[in-house]
């Protein structure tokens, strides 16, 4: 056996020096040990499906990653790829809060694998629930002459589910309706949005209702004349002297076919009496079923009331006018009174206003015959001055006349 073992002792050392060389030399040189660096590996979370069930909930956007070293022979560091390496966060057994979460790394190829960080902080948020009531944000305008009328949304509310602070951070859900130069009413299934408080889409938030019925009304507008309904009395001694009103008109909205039965409308009665002063009161506008105000409900009425006085007002004899004058007779002018003075009852602007001229004396001179009469004068008063007065008085009413026949003239 040693013979056999001593045999050729020389040669086989050769051959494993030789070996051992070209191992050293294919190591060394050929398929060397390296290390390479990986950055921005991302990590990836594991039974998230199981912390849901517990009903929880990572709360933000972790994003963690992490460098990894791999040190072995070149050959293979350099058959592992970006993708083969397999960082992962295994989130089961974690409770609401922050946890610090230990990372673990897997590359094949029997590689070390060395890479930091460690551990990862992920927040895990209770998941809760909220109703909230959907809003509708109108974009765009109808036709021109139309505006937009009821709106109903249907559900109204919507439930929204997701963190906590995510949900709690939802100030609005809206659906926004695009309007571009409609004339008719319109039915459209939108998208709900959830908004925070600075108009941003809340992301991380489940809206449990994917779409909003929205039903649009199209109502056309009319302008229309407002008639008032008074039942309006001065104070004893007072006239109401002027009535105004704004607006006289107001624009209404509706659908066509009813508004083309409205022509007028009329504002609800106002009663008033008794007035000493100047009134302003808003009185409401009547509008029929299925008609809307589009700008104007009420009208401004204004009521100017004027207190009565006495008034003296001299008459010239020039406006005496006789009545059934035999055409044989004459008056004579000198046996007329200068002037009459007419006493009345009546609004201060009225008479200010007055042309006396307009004022008429009128004496009856029926069967009477040349000589020398007493007769009793009446006054006429314009229609202006007619309706507004009271207590009229004509001084002289009685006086003396002489009548003579014209061809002793």
């Amino acid at each position: 056996m040693s013979k056999f073992l001593n045999k050729n002792l020389a040669a086989k050392t050769i051959s494993i020096l030789f070996a051992l060389l070209l191992w050293i030399y294919v190591m060394s040189v050929i398929n060397p040990r390296i290390t390479r660096e990986e950055l921005n590996i991302p990590v990836r979370l594991v039974n998230e499906n199981i912390i849901r069930q517990s009903g929880l909930v990572i709360s933000g956007e972790p994003n963690q990653t992490i460098r990894v070293r791999l040190t072995g022979n070149r050959d293979q560091v350099h058959r592992i790829s970006r993708d083969n390496i397999d960082a992962t966060i295994d989130l089961r057994g974690y409770e609401e809060g922050t946890n610090s979460i230990p990372i673990q790394v897997n590359a094949p190829g029997g590689v070390e694998v060395d890479f930091s960080p460690r551990y990862a902080t992920v927040d895990l948020e209770r998941i809760v629930e909220k109703q909230i009531d959907v809003e509708l944000a109108i974009e765009g305008s109808p036709a021109s002459g139309y505006v937009l009328g009821e709106t109903r949304l249907q559900p109204g509310a919507v439930w929204v589910e997701g963190p906590e602070s995510y949900v709690n951070s939802v100030e609005t859900i809206i659906v926004r309706l695009e309007l571009n130069n409609e004339t008719e009413s319109l039915s459209r299934s939108l998208p709900p949005r959830a908004l925070n408080s600075r108009g941003e889409e809340v992301e991380k938030v489940d809206v449990k209702t994917s779409f909003v019925d929205v039903h649009a009304t199209i109502d056309q507008l009319k302008t229309v004349p407002v008639d008032l309904d008074l039942n309006i009395e001065g104070a004893e001694g007072y006239r109401v002297v002027r009535i105004s009103s704004q607006p006289n008109s107001v624009t209404i909205r509706g659908q066509a076919d009813i508004l083309a039965d409205v022509g007028r409308l009329r504002t609800k009665l106002l009663e008033l009496d008794n007035l000493s002063d100047n009134v302003e009161i808003l009185v409401p506008i009547i509008f029929p079923d299925q008609v809307q105000p589009h700008d104007e409900s009420e009208v401004l009425v204004e009521i100017e009331v004027e207190a009565m006085t006495a008034h003296t007002v001299e008459v010239s004899r020039d406006n005496i006018r006789f009545e059934n004058l035999n055409p044989e007779l004459m008056v004579e002018e000198e046996s007329l009174p200068d002037a009459f003075q007419v006493e009345l009852t009546a609004l201060g602007s009225t008479v200010q206003n007055l042309d006396r001229r307009t004022i008429l004396i009128f004496v009856d001179l029926e069967n009477l015959e040349e000589g020398s009469h007493e007769v009793t004068s009446r006054v006429w008063l314009p229609m202006n001055i007619e309706t507004v007065f009271s207590d009229v008085s004509l001084e002289p009413e009685i006086f003396e006349i002489q009548l003579m026949r014209r061809d002793a003239e």
